[in-house]
């Protein structure tokens, strides 16, 4: 299905994690790259010949991740394919923070490094996937910015033909656990992101959440940055990297 770019009307904004970004002056070089980036993901999935299909999209948190799930969505909406796009935030299946304020690691609350790799039920986020692939109905979860808590059984798919982005910090990560989550992905795409761009945007994002200046700073130093490091080591073992530069936003 080629995808014809004077039928997508860009939106003013769109809505990511716990902020409303305003793309109304992106540049056309950068409209085109998220096109062009939704048409190679669509091309992927025609190619496969199979009903259902998983792109993972993996970077650290800055990287443009969530807007470019967004905007695909809203490409989606548009373009009215054959087949059933959605995309999923790992976000999703964090665990409880109740259960992050019970349990520990090294010697503190997982509450205090939430949204570290170790932060998240993974073995969840595989029952899905697994589901998802056999062709079953799925019902995703989605993450509440509003309870700060993951919300069972939201994204509903009895289709049969779905194209399903899947998107977050640790799709890569080498560890026992998330090594489960590789072999149920299609294709990953690294999107690759300096640091120091990273941080301004992210601690923006916090401010904007409720955190102080102070605060938000602080957490982006103490957990965001160390997680940039850890995930940023895992680009390598993507199918392929895509500089964030195409996809930043004002």
């Amino acid at each position: 299905m080629p995808v014809d770019a004077a039928k997508i009307a860009f939106p003013e904004s769109v809505v990511v994690p716990i902020q409303v970004v305003d793309i109304s002056t992106l540049e056309p070089e950068k409209r085109q790259a998220f096109i062009g980036l939704f048409q190679h993901v669509i091309e992927l999935y025609r190619a496969a010949g199979v009903p259902r299909y998983v792109v993972g999209l993996v970077g650290p948190t800055g990287s443009g991740k969530s807007v470019i799930a967004s905007l695909f969505d809203h490409f989606a909406a548009q373009l009215k394919p054959p087949f059933r796009f959605a995309s999923v935030g790992i976000d999703a299946y964090h665990f409880t923070n109740e259960y992050l304020k019970t349990h520990t690691v090294d010697g503190a609350p997982m509450k205090a490094v939430k949204g570290r790799y170790d932060t998240y039920d993974v073995d969840k986020l595989a029952r899905a996937l697994i589901a998802f692939r056999a062709g079953r109905d799925v019902k995703f979860a989605v993450y509440s910015r509003a309870a700060h808590d993951p919300v069972e059984d939201v994204i509903d798919m009895p289709e049969g033909n779905v194209l399903l982005l899947l998107e977050g910090l640790w799709l890569l990560h080498e560890s026992p656990r998330w090594e489960q989550i590789r072999p149920l992905m299609d294709h990953t795409i690294f999107i690759e992101a300096g640091k120091e761009a990273a941080r301004a945007g992210v601690i923006r994002r916090h401010v904007t959440g409720g955190r102080s200046v102070d605060d938000a700073s602080n957490y982006y130093d103490t957990v965001d940055a160390n997680n940039f490091d850890l995930v940023m080591k895992t680009r390598h073992r993507a199918d392929e990297i895509i500089p964030s530069y195409y996809f930043a936003t004002p």
